[in-house]
């Protein structure tokens, strides 16, 4: 007896196409989040310049009735320069792609730009904070290493050097509230920092979970708890120094950041352009269409008393 069969006469296509993309990974963007935006102008050249003007002294000192003129003070300026600097990525797609393909290629690959886009300004900041700012070693935690794992007394002078600086706290306060479990939440500094860190976070002395806060509402999505005056936000890719402790750990790079202690300046006319050229621009032919990113940018640190790097390894 024959039996016609799958191996005989097979589908036209053996395949299945689910129409509902798959999830990308994407990380926490939370670098740019502290920082101040500012703009370069246009035809204004390469270099933004932004000036802070020193404090005068006090002046304890009675006038008197001598009718003398006390000598006058000086008033004196801070220049700081940021250089603009250009980025861009793009893709190639060739006809075929978009004509033939069942999953909608071109709008997929404008989303997985704009990811590239966003997180490449992300990566842009934290690595001038890792490279440009000054750092404290943890040395209260119990690992033997140089530097330790995070500790109360590491955060605690991290606050009040922050404080002792004058920088402001950029979160305020949320107020207690008659709920099982919470906490009021102090008025706090952002510390950026990596995943990684989760289980010493926790270990903390003092740590709030953001789930323990009386609004879970005021917290940010990236935000994984607090302590003391710390709230402490993590992403996949926040700041890691490879094999540079004492023994040859890793090293974690929190960056603990007070009100406009950092800026990111963005070219006037040329922030975040998204670029597509049709097949018709490619060749006679029209064979292929180009999707792409196009952005100018710098950031920069503009006072380096309010940003603070804790550097930390984990525990054992």
């Amino acid at each position: 007896m024959s039996i016609t069969t799958t191996t005989t006469l097979p589908a036209p296509v053996q395949q299945s196409f689910s129409y509902k993309l798959l999830s990308v990974p994407t990380p926490y963007f939370i670098h740019r989040i502290p920082a101040m935006l500012k703009q370069m102008p246009r035809n204004g050249g390469t270099t933004l310049r932004m000036r802070r003007y020193n404090a005068l002294p006090v002046s304890k000192v009675p006038l008197g009735n001598s009718g003398v003129t006390p000598p006058p003070v000086q008033l004196t300026a801070v220049n700081i320069d940021a250089e603009m600097d250009f980025y861009g990525q793009y893709i190639i797609l060739n006809e075929q792609v978009t004509l033939q393909n069942q999953d909608p290629a071109l709008n997929e690959a404008a989303k997985r730009l704009g990811v590239s886009l966003r997180q490449t300004e992300d990566e842009l900041v934290r690595d001038m904070l890792a490279a440009t700012a000054s750092f404290i070693n943890a040395t209260n935690g119990l690992n033997a290493d140089n530097p330790t794992e995070m500790a109360r007394a590491d955060v605690d002078l991290i606050i009040r050097t922050l404080a002792g600086n004058n920088a402001y706290t950029i979160a305020d306060n949320i107020e207690g509230e008659d709920k099982f479990g919470t906490a009021p939440i102090r008025d706090a500094y952002f510390a950026l920092g990596s995943t990684d860190l989760i289980g010493d976070l926790e270990a903390v002395q003092g740590f709030i979970a953001k789930a323990q806060y009386p609004s879970p509402m005021h917290a940010l999505r990236p935000e994984w708890g607090s302590v003391s005056n710390l709230r402490f936000l993590l992403s996949s890719i926040g700041s890691t120094t490879p094999i540079a402790s004492l023994l040859g750990a890793d090293v974690y790079n929190i960056f603990c950041v007070g009100l406009e202690a950092y800026a990111c300046i963005e070219q006037d006319g040329y922030s975040s352009q998204f670029i597509y050229r049709p097949p018709i621009y490619d060749s006679p032919l029209a064979l292929n269409a180009s999707v792409g990113w196009k952005m100018a940018q710098v950031p920069r640190i503009t006072n380096d008393a309010w940003v603070i790097n804790l550097r930390t390894t984990l525990s054992t």
